[in-house]
């Protein structure tokens, strides 16, 4: 709750200065304002990466053994999605999709694992995959190896930059509002 009192409060006061400057000071007042909203979403993105990175080390130490898994049962569903043309035309494209439903064993009892991540096909029916378990909780699997993350925070980042371009060019008189 503090956390969200201090990005709305730094927000407002963010805006406030670079909306409506005091007049004398113009380029300082709007450059502290844009120097306020490039460290807000500089803090965002570190916590976003923070919590990006301890979400996988979480991932990481629980799904630690690995098993075969077997398609047993496909569901068949239908995506319907209108695609725009060239010609300014729009036409409705359907897309068959199969949710699978793997199933497993570990230590000598079977397990089942109702899957997200839709095949494109129904040839895919037996195929085996490799699952990646809770040694705790065999029952908690997932088809994809935990991976370190790579843009955690990253347009916050991005962000921070921009304002700080802003901030700069705003010090220097370079940047005119009128």
């Amino acid at each position: 709750m503090k956390n969200i009192k201090i990005i709305v409060i730094g927000s407002v006061l963010a805006i406030a200065l670079v909306a409506c400057p005091i007049e004398y000071t113009r380029d300082i007042t709007a450059g502290t304002g844009f120097l306020i909203g490039a460290v807000l979403t500089g803090w965002l993105g570190v916590r976003g990466r923070k919590g990006a990175q301890e979400e996988y080390a979480s991932e990481a130490r629980r799904y630690t053994a690995r098993t075969m898994m077997k398609i047993v049962h496909l569901e068949e569903s239908v995506i319907e999605r209108w695609e725009h043309e060239e010609n300014g035309s729009d036409q409705l494209r359907r897309e068959r999709v199969y949710q699978p439903t793997y199933e497993y064993t570990v230590n000598g009892k079977t397990y089942q694992y109702l899957s997200r991540q839709p095949l494109p096909s129904k040839q895919d029916l037996g195929r085996q995959v490799v699952g990646y378990y809770d040694p705790h909780q065999p029952d908690h699997i997932t088809e994809n190896r935990p991976r370190k993350p790579v843009f955690g925070g990253f347009y916050f980042f991005l962000w921070t930059a921009f304002l700080l371009f802003f901030s700069i060019m705003s010090f220097t008189g370079q940047l005119s509002f009128s």
